[in-house]
């Protein structure tokens, strides 16, 4: 998935003297997380810093390098930037594509490393929810996006197409659904109260008929709308008619997503794993059992589902450490047992 040579970027300062590091960074609109492992899959540091987005924008290159920085001194105050590999999950990167070769430019003056890879954001959710397993990731966080790996490293993916085209199910698709059903029901005098106060919750100081408005002049932007999406998962799980109407079609939209993904690859089994990562999936069944309802109706395959084993920063890392060699049951078996000391990742 887009591994460069063995090129050393920026400094030049070798690694071989000192404890081999991997780095596994997981860029996205939520904020930036930061993962240093070992050759043996130990935690050698941890860090968070702000969010990535508009690279290719004026400023943006300076804005992730700032950005970048702050994320490896959070992981490792005292370390130099030399890596023997890192690896990089960035929302809306394309193989080839002018994103990723801004995103390497900015690399390359930031750290030094032997090999570098740039990916999705979901190719690392996959990684780490699934191990590096063959199976498919089902994300729903501000949008969506389902990404199957199988085992001869063939990738698809359905959704991922952005708030405008796309993000069905994501927590500002649900979030949009809901102020237009919540508008139109206004506009025909058949208002939906439940919906009415959970907006009027999560904007008091905004009317309900002006939030649409506050989005467009960037008053609000697409997290803060997607924030009442919370809201609503509590109407759905009370049994709010309007509610569950809404997180049905949804999840409807997400499980053909895997389905769609599942069906664009060859698979060993009939029995397909699945798993999905995500704040929408925080609501649980009131998502979950849709999803898995409208899955049966998939003539051609089962589709099992697993819990996340381990956070999309971790995958990058595993990622980034599997360039140098494969990844055993030994290294996997450290690797869960430290990431819970960082609960925040």
């Amino acid at each position: 998935m887009g591994v460069d040579g063995p090129s050393l970027f920026g400094r030049g300062t070798s690694v071989g003297e000192k404890e081999a590091m991997y780095v596994g960074i997981d860029g996205g609109q939520s904020g930036t997380r930061c993962m240093v492992i070992d050759g043996k899959g130990n935690i050698l540091g941890a860090g968070k810093a702000g969010r990535i987005d508009f690279v290719l924008a004026p400023g943006g290159k300076e804005k992730l390098h700032t950005t970048l920085t702050a994320a490896l001194k959070a992981a490792m105050p005292e370390a130099d930037f030399s890596f023997v590999s890192v690896f990089l999950g960035l929302s809306g990167v394309v193989a080839g594509g002018a994103l990723e070769q801004a995103v390497k430019d900015v690399c390359q003056k930031t750290f030094s490393t032997q090999y570098l890879a740039i990916d999705n954001d979901a190719f690392i959710a996959w990684a780490g929810a699934l191990e590096c397993s063959p199976g498919i990731v089902l994300i729903a966080g501000s949008g969506s996006i389902a990404l199957g790996v199988n085992s001869n490293r063939e990738v698809a993916r359905a959704g991922g197409w952005g708030y405008l085209f796309g993000d069905e199910g994501g927590g500002f698709g649900i979030a949009r659904d809901a102020l237009k059903m919540t508008l139109h029901s206004i506009d025909i005098n058949r208002p939906i109260e439940s919906f009415i106060e959970a907006f009027t919750q999560e904007f008091p100081s905004i009317p309900i008929e002006e939030l649409g408005k506050a989005l467009y002049a960037g008053r609000i932007d697409r997290p803060d709308l997607a924030a009442v999406t919370k809201r609503l998962a509590h109407l759905a799980a009370l049994e709010d008619r309007d509610a569950l109407e809404l997180f049905a079609r949804s999840a409807h939209m997400l499980a053909a997503k895997i389905i769609g993904t599942g069906h664009k690859l060859a698979w060993p089994s009939s029995v397909i794993q699945w798993s999905p990562v995500g704040g929408v999936f925080k609501s649980g069944d009131t998502i979950l059992a849709p999803i898995q309802k409208y899955l049966t109706q998939d003539k051609k395959y089962q589709y099992q589902m697993v819990l996340p084993a381990l956070p999309p920063v971790a995958g990058a890392a595993l990622l980034a450490l599997e360039q140098q060699r494969p990844i055993v049951p030994e290294i996997l078996t450290n690797l869960k047992r430290q990431v819970e000391i960082y609960p925040e990742l």
